[in-house]
């Protein structure tokens, strides 16, 4: 008796035939036996199993051409079934408009993150050697220092025109220098200034408004305590390089007090007034670097710093360590709180935590986004970090959103054409995406955009 292999069903054409074959033989073997001979020149074998080869290959076209007829007709159903679900989506919007007609809700399309450079906009001139950059909370007024010619702060639309300059009272070209500035949310200016070794205080419209001569101590508050009371509406100016305190009362001649005998010795440079008016000021008097935090009142109409007290903290000190400073530049705070400080001379960005703890250092060593000689700093609201490399003569960008910074790209190079930069100083972003970048050697600022 013969047992097949396996399911008759399951055998592909060879097997099929050899099951044929096999089978004759044995019918054969037991004809022979009983002196028989069924398959006469095995002409009988041939012909069944050239039948089963044609049957088999007619088979195999059919299910190939099922199969083929099976996957179109599930495609055409999946189509079906989306343009179904569309329509029944776009029914259930259109039924809700009929109901009650107002803006329908935005649709939220994933869209993949994408990093890349910005492209260069156009420069605008009219600056002598500038080293800082700020804007107004509205973005209509850019700022800019300059340490060359009449070492104005001046002032221009976003079309790059002058509309303005502020110089501090009672101070000539050679006694004034401005470097890096900061607007609060009320539109205040404040300067730092490296020969006053001073930050003054402007309004929104450009009007002096007051002056810190130390870390705890400003000069409306110096006259208030000298004469007993500070009227509203009162001025007052100071120069280092004069021996005296002016100041005048509304309707009354100009007084003068003497200058201060006891001023700390202080150095301001970098300044940064993030979203909850806090002050961040570094220092760089000799030996005694460090970044200072100050509180900002928060009152539309404050004009003076009369009775304010200053300072907060201040974090960091002079050497080459772990939490440690040579000659810090910029201030920038993120999302999460955290502050970074451009460590001009170590070559690095310093990082520090929502209670003023050191976290780390980047930027320095041989990898990709390695500083040369950072100078401002800047974080968008999208938490990336701008650094300006004023040696590397470029920016470099840093994704600071996540526990670590990542780098992402840099732009810029050497040159005097336009998008090229001859050192680079100091940077602003506005929340249209424009950079205003400060081009010293150029003696212009470059407007980028993405």
């Amino acid at each position: 008796m013969i047992q097949p292999k396996s399911d008759p069903m399951e055998l592909n054409t060879n097997e099929s035939l050899s099951v044929v074959e096999t089978l004759a033989d044995d019918i054969e073997n037991v004809a022979m036996e009983a002196g028989e001979k069924p398959f006469p020149d095995n002409a009988a074998v041939d012909e069944a199993a050239q039948t089963l080869l044609e049957l088999s290959e007619n088979d195999d076209e059919a299910f190939d051409e099922v199969d083929e007829e099976e996957k179109r007709r599930r495609k055409l159903l999946l189509l079906l079934l989306i343009l179904l679900l569309f329509l029944c989506g776009f029914s259930a919007l259109f039924c809700r408009y009929l109901q009650q007609p107002k803006p329908l809700p935005d649709m939220i399309i994933p869209q993949a993150e994408v990093h890349y450079p910005p492209h260069y906009l156009f420069s605008f001139y009219g600056m002598d050697r500038p080293v800082g950059v700020a804007l107004s909370p509205q973005g209509d007024r850019i700022y800019v220092s300059e340490t060359g010619g009449e070492r104005l702060v001046r002032v221009f639309d976003r079309d790059g025109n002058e509309i303005d300059s502020i110089a501090p009272p009672r101070t000539r070209s050679g006694e004034r220098s401005p470097v890096y500035l900061a607007t609060d949310s009320d539109g205040r200016l404040f300067v730092t200034d490296r020969l006053q070794h001073a930050i003054y205080m402007y309004g929104s419209d450009g009007s002096y408004l007051d002056m810190i001569l130390m870390p705890d101590l400003s000069l409306s508050s110096y006259v208030d305590q000298h004469i007993g009371g500070l009227l509203l509406g009162t001025t007052y100016s100071y120069n280092i390089f004069q021996d005296n305190v002016f100041y005048q009362a509304v309707d009354a001649d100009e007084q003068i007090l003497p200058g201060p005998r006891s001023l700390i010795n202080w150095s301001p440079l970098g300044i940064h007034i993030d979203a909850n008016n806090t002050m961040f000021v570094t220092d760089v008097v000799e030996d005694h670097n460090r970044t200072l935090e100050f509180s900002v009142p928060d009152e539309p109409i404050l004009v003076s710093w009369q009775g304010v007290d200053l300072l907060k903290s201040d974090f960091g000190k002079s050497g080459q360590g772990k939490g440690e400073f040579l000659f810090p530049n910029a201030v920038a705070t993120d999302s999460q709180g955290r502050v970074y400080v451009s460590d001009g001379n170590n070559g690095r960005i310093s990082v520090w935590g929502e209670k003023r703890e050191f976290l780390f250092n980047f930027g320095g060593g041989p990898a990709d986004g390695a500083l040369s000689l950072p100078r401002g700093i800047f974080i968008d609201q999208r938490d990336r970090l701008f650094v300006i490399d004023a040696v590397g003569q470029n920016v470099k960008v840093y994704d600071v959103s996540g526990s670590e910074p990542g780098f992402l790209y840099a732009f810029g190079d050497w040159g005097i054409d336009d998008g090229l930069f001859n050192y680079p100083n100091d940077i602003v972003v506005d929340e249209s995406g424009r950079l205003y970048v400060i081009d010293r050697e150029n003696n212009r600022v470059q407007v980028w955009s993405y």
